[in-house]
C-alpha cells in the first residue's frame, strides 16, 4: 500500500492557498520583479554595460524578492523591517562595563555639576536683581538730591516769604478750628474736652 502523508499546520493562519508553487503574494512580487529588471536590463545595458547593469539588476531582483518571497520568524518584510530599524539604528548603543564604584562616581561628578551649574544660575538671577535694586536706589538718591537743590535755592530766595506763609497757615487752621468747634453740640464739645483733659 501507498504512504498516505497529511500536513498538519501549527496554526490555522500559516495555510497559504499555492497557485503552481507559489502564494498569491509571492506572483504578485514575482511579475512586479520580472516587470523591473527585464526593462531595465535592455535600456541599461548599452549605455552602461552588461557588467555595471547586472549589478543593478541583481539589486532590484534582490530587494523585491525579499520583501516578497522571504519570511523571518513567520514575519513578512514589512513587519520585520521596523523591528530591524529600530534595532539597528534606534536602539543600537555600545553597553559599557563598569564596577559598582566607577558608576557611583560618575554619578556623583553628574550631581556636582548640576548643582554647580544651579548655584550659578541662582546667583546671577541674584546679581540681576541686585543690579535693579541698586538702579532703582540710584534713581531714588538723584531725584532726592535735585529735590533738596531745589529747595535749598528757594529758601536762599525767598527766606521772608517763607516766615509770611506758615504765619498765616496758622491763623487759618486756628480760624477753621474756631469755625468747627462753634458747630458742635454742648455734648459733643464735653466728650471731646474730657479727652483732651486725658
Amino acid at each position: 500500500m501507498d504512504n498516505i502523508e497529511i500536513t498538519v499546520f501549527d496554526e490555522i493562519n500559516d495555510y497559504k492557498e499555492k497557485i503552481y508553487f507559489f502564494n498569491f503574494r509571492q506572483w504578485i512580487f514575482a511579475i512586479i520583479i520580472v516587470g523591473l529588471v527585464v526593462p531595465t536590463y535592455i535600456l541599461l545595458k548599452d549605455r552602461i554595460g552588461d557588467e555595471i547593469t547586472s549589478y543593478i539588476v541583481i539589486a532590484i531582483a534582490g530587494v523585491f524578492g525579499f520583501i516578497g518571497f522571504v519570511k523571518i520568524h513567520e514575519l513578512p518584510a514589512e513587519k520585520i523591517l521596523p523591528y530591524w530599524a529600530r534595532h539597528y539604528f534606534f536602539f543600537a548603543k555600545p553597553i559599557h562595563y563598569m564596577t559598582d564604584k566607577e558608576y557611583e562616581e560618575l554619578h556623583q561628578k553628574k550631581n556636582k555639576k548640576q548643582s554647580k551649574t544651579k548655584t550659578k544660575n541662582k546667583k546671577e538671577k541674584l546679581s540681576k536683581a541686585e543690579i535693579k535694586e541698586l538702579k532703582a536706589k540710584q534713581k531714588q538718591e538723584k531725584s532726592l538730591k535735585k529735590a533738596n537743590k531745589k529747595n535749598k535755592k528757594n529758601k536762599a530766595e525767598k527766606p521772608e516769604n517763607n516766615a509770611t506763609e506758615t504765619i498765616e497757615k496758622n491763623e487759618n487752621s486756628e480760624s477753621e478750628l474756631a469755625e468747627k468747634l462753634s458747630k458742635l453740640t454742648k455734648e459733643q464739645r464735653d466728650v471731646l474736652f474730657k479727652l483732651l483733659e486725658r
